[in-house]
Parts: structure tokens; C-alpha cells; sequence
């Protein structure tokens, strides 16, 4: 009777795994993609009047981030970016101070920014909407942003994969508040910031 029990036993426990396995779902492959900073730019837009309407537009030059994507499942993207607050440049010295400065960036308490996605949408239009955290001098917004999305494939693969994405803040909810001065007088800055991200990323080994 003992011998029938073990039998019993190891009978059901296969059963079991043979279940199991039928009903759980092969997990797609996901590819990590490392940024390549020769290929990508993240860069901004100021509108700002003194007495007359102008715009600003600079980048910054430094920064890094990876892209995990599987085309089969687009909607398990995952986008992480970090920016270095120093390396801003307006193409103006006396801007450049300013915008570094503890009135703004505050760079040398904060020298980076940060993106991190939590969920990725598909849009009717074959674009994506990304939601994530966005933290600038310490503060951080779950905002949701607008997304392209593609991959380059060579022979024998995906090599590349390409995230894009112009979106806009409030500078004052990331307490980016400060005043800008010309020669005494006062430059009204839009709250507005227009930000652009362009992650040309190459297949991690």
C-alpha cells in the first residue's frame, strides 16, 4: 500500500507540472539598450520678454540612460534617463552663470536630473505615452509624456532601438523660481519649458 501511495504521489506531481507549464506563458525576451551620447540630444526651449517676445533655445551635453524594448511587447518598455545639470549651455556665459546658479538648477547641490518610466501606453496614432518620475533639484513628478518609439534591425537582429519625446513643464513646480536680469532690468521667463529628448541607443552585450 506504501508503494501505491509513492506512485499516487509522483503521478499527481507530474500531472501538476505539466499543468503548470502549459499555463504559464513563455516570457518574451526583453532588449536593453544602452544610450549612445554621439547620437542623442537632450535639449529645451525658454520663452522668456524683456520688451519685446524671444525665445532660447540650449541643450545639455552631457548624460546618460538605457532603453529596455521588446518589439513583441512594446508596452513593457522601460526608459531611464539621467542628465548633468553642469553641463547646460545656453550658448551664452553670462546665461549659462545664471541658469547653473542656486536660483535655478542649483547644479552644485543638485548635479543631476532624473527620468525614470513606470508604464508605457499605445496611442490610436501608433505613438506612446510614457509615464514616469521626473525629478529636477530634488523634487520629483509622475507625469505622463508623449513617445515615438522604433527599432533598426540589421541582418541576424535588432541593433538598435530610437525613443523620442518633446513634452513641457511648470520650471516652478520644480522650484526653478528664480529671477533673470539684464543690465538691471528684469527678463520675464515663461513658466513654460519645452523639453526635448532624442535616445539613439545601441544593443547592450
Amino acid at each position: 500500500m506504501a508503494l501505491a501511495r509513492v506512485h499516487v504521489s509522483v503521478g499527481a506531481a507530474v500531472v501538476l507540472a505539466l499543468v503548470t507549464s502549459a499555463a504559464t506563458p513563455l516570457l518574451a525576451e526583453v532588449e536593453t539598450y544602452a544610450l549612445d551620447p554621439a547620437a542623442s540630444t537632450v535639449d529645451f526651449t525658454i520663452y522668456a520678454s524683456k520688451i519685446f517676445k524671444f525665445k532660447r533655445e540650449g541643450q545639455f551635453k552631457e548624460f546618460a540612460g538605457q532603453l529596455s524594448f521588446d518589439p513583441e511587447n512594446p508596452l513593457g518598455t522601460q526608459v531611464d534617463l539621467t542628465v548633468y545639470t553642469s553641463s547646460l549651455d545656453i550658448h551664452n556665459d553670462e546665461h549659462n552663470q545664471l541658469l547653473r546658479s542656486g536660483e535655478f538648477f542649483d547644479v552644485e547641490r543638485f548635479p543631476t536630473m532624473h527620468f525614470a518610466s513606470s508604464s508605457t501606453d499605445a496611442k490610436p496614432d501608433g505613438t506612446f505615452a510614457v509615464t514616469g518620475d521626473l525629478t529636477i533639484r530634488g523634487i520629483t513628478q509622475r507625469m505622463t509624456i508623449p513617445a515615438k518609439l522604433k527599432l533598426a534591425a540589421e541582418t541576424g537582429g535588432p541593433s538598435s532601438a530610437f525613443f523620442e519625446s518633446t513634452f513641457e513643464i511648470d520650471r516652478t513646480e520644480f522650484g526653478l523660481t528664480g529671477i533673470a536680469n539684464t543690465h538691471g532690468i528684469n527678463v520675464s521667463i515663461s513658466k513654460a519649458v519645452r523639453i526635448h529628448i532624442a535616445m539613439a541607443t545601441l544593443l547592450k552585450n
